[in-house]
């Protein structure tokens, strides 16, 4: 698929090529090539440009010259095709150090004029001035994010008036199916065992050992048995959480009694973030309109390819029938406007 910006016509799958190339990924995060290996085909890269001008769509928003922020941009190709696709700025804000990294990395090999601009951060805590967007995105980061109300009041705050909240997820607590999958997903990645591929994520390290290794590191002369115990009754901390219980026992025999109840979605010890957590897209309808946005959500059953899925995904999916379509499938969007101040 081919764009112009700034007066260039712009091969967006020769672009995502320039970034992908073999002697640039020392510079990378070692994630990175996985994360984005399906990226790889030119099909695959004008799909996901489809569906980026759908969701817009969906939404009624104008791209163009649009200051927008990408919450949990990840490694930023979804930041980078908004910009290439018309909007005057782009921000993308993630709490990922290595992917912030690899994203500021690639941008310097680009030979355009980008308004893309990466940032290290929480979306919980917007590192940006009141009503600076007219657009803020959540593309299937919400359901990572460690505390999703305090994003949505950021997300309220930093739109201006008439400006929109889009937020795109496949992880609804609606969805029997995606509930059943989601948990087994959650036991894999807090109790192991290792495993190339549950639902197409890959365990390597469960979150269980992680603990174990940092708690092993922090208190070496505690017996096996006490490290081990301390790691299971760690779940849901991380980072000095983790060793601030740990130190609870060691000075008053005190237990952390934090044990995954195999119901929850367990937490990343060394990133913080949840792996997949599912949640209520009407409750986050409803979180919104008391902020004093309009916000409605909907189902979504695929289409990016365009034609009759397209077509059919749109009539069968109006905001009114919600409560009705939500509980057959997995992906969902919710959309919010701020109010324009003359409206």
């Amino acid at each position: 698929m081919r764009v112009v910006y700034g007066g260039k016509s712009i091969d967006l799958a020769d672009t995502v090529r320039q970034i992908l190339r073999p002697d640039r990924k020392q510079l990378y995060d070692p994630w990175f090539e996985s994360y984005h290996q399906w990226f790889g085909e030119d099909r695959k890269v004008d799909r996901y440009v489809r569906y980026l001008k759908t969701l817009l769509a969906q939404a009624g928003v104008q791209l163009e010259g649009a200051s927008v922020l990408d919450a949990g941009c990840g490694f930023g190709l979804t930041a980078l095709f908004l910009n290439l696709l018309g909007a005057g700025e782009v921000h993308g804000l993630d709490c990922h150090a290595g992917m912030i990294r690899t994203f500021n990395a690639y941008l310097t090999f680009l030979p355009y004029d980008l308004r893309t601009y990466p940032c290290l951060g929480d979306v919980a805590e917007m590192p940006y001035a009141d009503g600076a967007f007219d657009l803020v995105l959540s593309i299937e980061a919400v359901s990572h994010y460690r505390h999703w109300p305090q994003f949505l009041a950021e997300a309220a705050r930093v739109l201006r008036p008439g400006g929109t909240l889009v937020i795109a997820d496949s992880n609804n607590r609606r969805h029997r199916r995606t509930v059943r999958r989601t948990h087994r997903i959650w036991a894999a990645f807090e109790n192991g065992p290792p495993t190339e591929n549950i639902f197409g994520h890959r365990v390597t390290t469960p979150f269980v050992a992680k603990r174990l290794e940092m708690l092993e590191n922090a208190y070496p002369n505690l017996s096996v048995d006490e490290l081990d115990e301390l790691s299971r009754q760690t779940s849901g901390l991380w980072g000095k959480h983790v060793l601030v219980a740990a130190d609870a026992y060691v000075a008053r025999g005190v237990w952390p009694n934090s044990r995954w109840d195999g119901r929850s979605c367990p937490l990343d010890p060394t990133s913080g973030c949840y792996i997949e957590n599912l949640l209520d897209p009407l409750e986050l309808v409803d979180r919104l309109r008391r902020l004093g946005l309009r916000a409605w959500a909907r189902a979504y059953f695929g289409g990016a390819r365009g034609g009759v899925v397209q077509l059919a995904n749109r009539l069968m999916t109006p905001p009114a029938l919600s409560v009705t379509t939500l509980l057959f499938s997995s992906a969902y969007r919710v959309f919010a406007r701020r109010q324009d101040d003359a409206e």
